[in-house]
């Protein structure tokens, strides 16, 4: 070969390799901009698919909801239910057991554990009272002392539940041992009064140690007087300042009328829709169009929901 043809081979390879090189350098920054913007739309929907599934559950005419704002809101949300199988004594009552040779659920544990022995789980159990109506019915609260098995209480009840059978005999039954702050338990509970299990939690809009903003989740502490630290659930979001929120509530009574963020107990209880917004960003700025020196920017998208609550009356 001529050193003249090597040269021309060695042009002819170099513009084949910078337009390969074009092409692969455009895929990756279009697969870099799909990734976050796949990202960013999967935080939405997480946000969009949690806060739902304990929202839809409140009982806001039961005081459910505890406090209510543009970006955050603080309620009881349901870490167990069950019915009473056995007064025990004033502080003891028995509970039906998990697994019923029946297949019928009587007790159940949100996500399957057990809650935590503390007494920052409120247990309410419903007082029928002395009228057949349900205006004086109520639901009297108690704390969770403690929660043990006890296979030999709430044994005999087939009158009661006749899915409680022969063979459910020697399965544990959850004994709850209950502080009531306000009083006695009402002489009026009865076996089968329905009873809920649930833990003050909070969501809320807030800004991490990395300076992002993120939907977060807490609980509260009752030894220490308040929540305790917002730890991330999804996001990140658009920051408090901008503005619209990254994450945003409102509130609705049933005849659509809007319930205004701080209300008080009364206006709370009137509650009966939620609507979300979600609003975020990618993590830095994208060229979805994959062109080469063309426009970059961060990439916004939004997701709304609204929550009918089942239990407003």
């Amino acid at each position: 070969m001529t050193l003249v043809e090597i040269m021309v081979a060695l042009v002819l390879l170099g513009v084949i390799g910078g337009a390969i090189m074009r092409v692969i350098l455009r895929q990756q920054q279009f697969y870099n901009g799909a990734s976050q913007i796949m990202t960013t739309r999967g935080q939405l929907r997480q946000a969009a698919s949690v806060l739902p599934v304990d929202l839809r559950n409140l009982s806001s005419v039961g005081g459910d909801i505890l406090e209510v704002t543009d970006s955050s809101i603080q309620f009881r949300v349901n870490v167990g239910t069950s019915v009473v199988c056995q007064i025990v004594d004033a502080t003891h009552i028995a509970l039906p057991p998990l697994e019923l040779a029946s297949k019928v659920v009587l007790t159940s544990w949100v996500g399957g554990a057990e809650p935590e022995k503390d007494e920052n789980v409120n247990v309410f159990v419903f007082n029928d009272s002395t009228s057949l109506g349900t205006e004086d019915d109520t639901w009297q609260q108690f704390r969770l002392k403690d929660l043990t098995p006890d296979a030999s209480k709430c044994v005999g009840v087939a009158q009661f539940f006749p899915t409680i059978s022969i063979a459910d005999i020697g399965k544990p039954r959850p004994v709850l041992e209950i502080i009531d702050p306000l009083g006695p338990m009402s002489s009026n509970i009865k076996v089968g009064a329905p009873v809920r299990l649930t833990r003050r939690v909070q969501y809320a809009l807030f800004q991490a140690g990395d300076g992002r903003w993120y939907l977060g989740y807490a609980e509260y502490d009752r030894g220490l007087g308040k929540f305790k630290q917002l730890e991330p659930v999804s996001g990140p979001f658009d920051p408090r300042s901008s503005g619209a929120l990254g994450l945003s509530f409102r509130y609705y009574r049933v005849d659509g009328t809007e319930v205004a963020a701080g209300a008080d107990d009364a206006a709370r209880a009137s509650i009966a829709r939620i609507d979300l917004v979600v609003r975020g960003r990618t993590a830095g700025q994208v060229d979805i169009d994959g062109v080469q020196n063309g426009v970059r920017q961060e990439y916004r998208d939004s997701l709304a929901v609204s929550v009918m609550l089942r239990n407003r009356t």
